[in-house]
């Protein structure tokens, strides 16, 4: 009992911004759960849903529910347990293992926490109890309550799902099927070249960047919970269709490391070998007159945080040219 009363004293003594000694925690009285919510992103980047929080709607937060696997429910883990993401005031955060609250009241700018700095402010942060002292056995002084000094406050209400936050850093991306450069070129970069029959057709991403041809890695940070963002260029399908007859008479793709192609140049090939990572052979190139090229890339998206993960599914981005091809007699007629 003398233990107890010792514990809610010292916790009470950090979050009003009293120095206290390192001790061990008792379980700590039921608590609200999880915020729950969905949301989502567009190919514009516009970012929607609601989320819902315990005490809302008559649902006074003691049942701490189900789900949440999948990253569409905001779900907190210290470890390998899972615990609500909110204690009274404070909020769980991921990244510091504990839950933070601002010391009220603040503790005075000559108090040695602040460490000479005049901005800012000093936080509460105490570890989760019973799944602290499981993990850190031997080690209990690791489950002491402790204060420090952030440039910010921390949140107040507990924030989006990792599959939001997700969400929202992939639309940042905007991944997309790159330029097209072609050997010969397209009509829209060279409106009169002309390719020859028989003669291989080069492919390749002619604006190389970030989200055409990857790698791609994009973050987002809220309510203590960082999720983080990789998308790959799978590959890329290309298609010659013979624009007099709509018949699509040629298909390659390229994946992998060939997937963004090699500009053609002089330097790379002076004669008709066909490109060593992306495009048609001669015998591929088959037809004259206006032939469209289309290209379309395929991406993967695979997110990490909050001790989850998953993938997005990346709509498939086309984007299409014309090439103009004539007969080799003809031409030198």
């Amino acid at each position: 009992m003398l233990r107890q009363v010792a514990r809610v004293v010292a916790v009470l003594m950090l979050f009003t911004g009293v120095a206290v000694a390192p001790s061990v925690a008792t379980p700590a009285p039921a608590v609200a759960a999880p915020c729950t919510g969905e949301g989502g992103a567009d190919n514009e980047g516009n970012v929607g849903g609601e989320v819902t929080c315990p005490g809302e709607d008559g649902d006074d937060g003691s049942d701490p529910g189900g789900g949440g696997g999948d990253g569409s429910v905001r779900e907190c883990k210290y470890g390998s347990h899972v615990i609500p993401c909110k204690k009274g005031k404070a909020v769980y955060n991921s990244e510091r293992g504990c839950y933070m609250a601002l010391a009220n009241p603040q503790p005075p700018k000559d108090d040695k926490i602040w460490d000479g700095k005049t901005e800012g402010y000093i936080v509460a942060c105490v570890p989760p109890e019973d799944e602290c002292l499981d993990d850190v056995e031997g080690y209990t002084y690791l489950c002491a309550p402790f204060r420090l000094w952030q440039e910010d406050p921390p949140p107040t209400e507990v924030g989006p799902s990792p599959l939001e936050l997700a969400e929202r850093a992939f639309a940042r991306m905007q991944l997309t099927m790159g330029e097209i450069g072609s050997t010969p070129p397209t009509t829209e970069v060279d409106g009169a070249a002309i390719g020859i029959v028989g003669m291989p057709v080069w492919l390749w991403v002619a604006n190389p960047a970030a989200n055409t041809t990857g790698p791609i890695t994009e973050s987002e940070t809220d309510g203590g919970l960082t999720v983080t963002v990789e998308g790959q260029l799978d590959r890329i399908v290309w298609t010659l269709t013979d624009d007099d007859t709509g018949e699509v008479y040629a298909t390659t793709t390229c994946a992998g490391s060939r997937a963004p192609g090699t500009p053609w140049s002089e330097a790379v090939s002076s004669d008709a070998r066909p490109s060593p990572t992306c495009g048609f052979d001669g015998a591929e190139n088959r037809r004259s007159g206006n032939i469209t090229v289309t290209g379309t890339a395929y991406w993967t998206a695979e997110w990490d945080g909050g001790g989850l993960d998953g993938k997005i599914d990346v709509p498939a981005q086309t984007r299409e040219s014309t090439l103009a091809i004539g007969e080799a007699q003809v031409l030198v007629q």
